[in-house]
């Protein structure tokens, strides 16, 4: 058998080969990661209202379609909600397909992000940076399960709300069974489970970055903009309060109690506490994903803080047994 020398010197000759290194910027990963969303939904709004939906009134912003063929009213979210949560304008076609696949591309991205940036904290531990201690044990024990959620977020996708149901069964209605909702597994209420559940695990994803590249900055004490720690411990704190509020609110609606802050509907079809819910939604993206977003674009380029360093990955040859 010819040796492995022998197998390759006529693609390279007998030159020793460099090992394979790339020089990468994290927090440009990052950035670009989490840019993918939010171009996807920008993409979502502006077809949904020009060809999907027939009407969107939001406060003072009304936009008519005279062609488009689906009433908002009806879609199964604005009927349990009351107001159309931004899943509404990436869950019909023809949009949603080129939507799923700009999503897709920032899961992959924001996954190649989280592992790399588990060993990258890992590395400045081991290289003397103690402060780092508790950081690094959040990370291990929370970067799996962020990859776990960013690869099962596109099932979103697959499993979209039921438009228009018929009959529609309110959860909160004591005279309807779960039986009837589940309706041997084709029932709206079902289906729209299996749209939140990976919607939440990106909720969770999001807000286990966000608190861990808040936690970062606390202990280096690197927060662009000269932000106090004072205010970085609010945002630790206001974080973990809003997913626990915001899960619970959506929760309460699916099965059926009562949340304070609720949305609902009063006899003349008027949505009660509507803005406390778009409030809720907007404020946790915001904390989530656009802070964490306009914090890693400070980073890369300097502003207000120092520039991040980039990061040499090596790829070492096998090990022979």
């Amino acid at each position: 058998m010819p040796d492995h020398q022998d197998e390759t010197s006529h693609l390279f000759g007998n030159q020793n080969l460099p090992v394979p290194e790339w020089r990468i910027n994290l927090e440009l990963l990052k950035v670009l990661g989490f840019s993918c969303p939010l171009v996807g939904l920008i993409l979502g709004f502006v077809v949904s209202l020009t060809k999907v939906f027939t009407s969107f009134n939001l406060g003072p912003i009304h936009i008519v379609c005279d062609t488009c063929p689906k009433d908002i009213e009806k879609t199964y979210i604005v009927k349990l909600f009351g107001f159309a949560h931004t899943c509404v304008m990436i869950d019909f076609n023809p949009g949603k397909p080129f939507v799923a696949i700009i999503f897709i591309v920032g899961m992959f991205l924001l996954t190649l992000f989280t592992i790399l940036d588990q060993a990258r904290l890992k590395r400045r531990y081991a290289d003397g940076e103690t402060c780092l201690k508790n950081v690094v044990i959040f990370s291990q024990y929370t970067w799996k399960l962020r990859i776990f959620c960013f690869v099962l977020f596109p099932l979103c996708f697959v499993n979209s709300p039921t438009y228009d149901p018929d009959p529609y069964f309110d959860p909160r209605d004591p005279t309807v069974t779960y039986k009837e909702m589940y309706a041997d597994g084709e029932g709206a209420w079902w289906q729209f489970i299996r749209h939140y559940v990976p919607y939440f695990l990106w909720q969770l994803a999001v807000a286990l970055m966000a608190i861990e590249q808040g936690y970062y900055h606390y202990v280096m004490k690197s927060m662009p903009f000269g932000f106090s720690l004072t205010s970085i411990t609010m945002f630790l704190g206001v974080t973990v309060l809003l997913l626990a509020y915001y899960t619970v609110w959506i929760v309460g609606f699916l099965v059926g109690f009562y949340v304070p802050g609720h949305t609902h509907r009063d006899e003349d079809g008027v949505v009660h506490n509507m803005w406390l819910g778009v409030t809720i939604m907007i404020l946790y993206d915001v904390l989530t994903v656009v802070w964490p977003l306009i914090l890693s674009v400070a980073r890369v380029y300097g502003i207000g803080c120092n520039k991040a360093a980039t990061w040499d990955i090596t790829f070492s040859p096998p090990k022979k047994e």
